[in-house]
């Protein structure tokens, strides 16, 4: 009764803790979030600093500004931009994204988006990212495009995550559609291991022998049972 009691709080103490967000993504200005590692970004409090936790992440985004053509100004609204990259570190990142003032501007990013970003720690060192392009135009939101991008991270372009595909429904042909199960989940961090590695130790050190003999014995015929 005692080691349900014990593993019963581990797993409450372990759900009940806050997840941590070491990093600071700042984004562009003129920037219209659409998905964060495969969500509609719609519900995020804020869209211009991040808070992400170490590890993969993925942004799709677009975007939107005034520039001049001519004589006159107009409306530009990039395609759905795709940067997949790894955050570490307890550190403050920026996306860096080029000026668009002219048509000029506008074209030299459109023949060759890559290029024109970057992304950098707070001390300027670059990161590295992958970088894609959904074929999609005009300004969208999140949930028009998150069924795209979890399509898109099924696929073998190096900004694809399939972890973060999700389930997905195609239509085929004949017009019926069939189920893309879902990919295995990532494992746990192994900050999350580690700190699970802890409370273990913790309460196994709170109990007396008798209930820790109790314990490593249900650990060992656990072990028979799954063998």
């Amino acid at each position: 009764m005692f080691v349900r009691r014990l593993l019963g709080a581990l797993l409450v103490s372990t759900l009940a803790m806050p997840v941590i967000a070491d990093n600071t993504l700042v984004l562009p200005e003129k920037t219209k979030l659409l998905v964060v590692d495969g969500k509609d970004a719609g519900n995020l409090i804020s869209k211009k600093d991040l808070s992400l936790g170490n590890g993969r992440h993925q942004l799709v985004f677009q975007l939107k500004t005034l520039v001049r053509d001519g004589g006159d100004t107009k409306m530009f609204t990039t395609s759905p931009y795709i940067m997949t990259f790894d955050l570490s570190g307890d550190q403050a990142y920026t996306i860096n994204a080029p000026k668009l003032k002219t048509a000029r501007d506008t074209d030299k990013l459109s023949q060759s988006p890559k290029a024109q970003f970057s992304i950098t720690n707070a001390k300027g060192q670059t990161i590295p990212f992958e970088f894609s392009v959904l074929n999609k135009s005009g300004l969208l939101i999140g949930t028009d495009t998150v069924e795209d991008i979890q399509k898109f991270n099924l696929s073998d372009n190096p900004a694809a995550v399939r972890e973060m595909a999700g389930t997905v429904y195609i239509a085929t042909p004949q017009g019926t559609s069939y189920q893309v199960a879902q990919p295995s989940p990532m494992p746990a961090p192994a900050a999350a291991q580690s700190m699970s590695e802890s409370m273990l130790q913790y309460w196994y050190s709170q109990a007396d022998e008798t209930t820790r003999e109790r314990f490593l014995q249900w650990i060992a015929e656990s072990k028979k049972t799954v063998n």
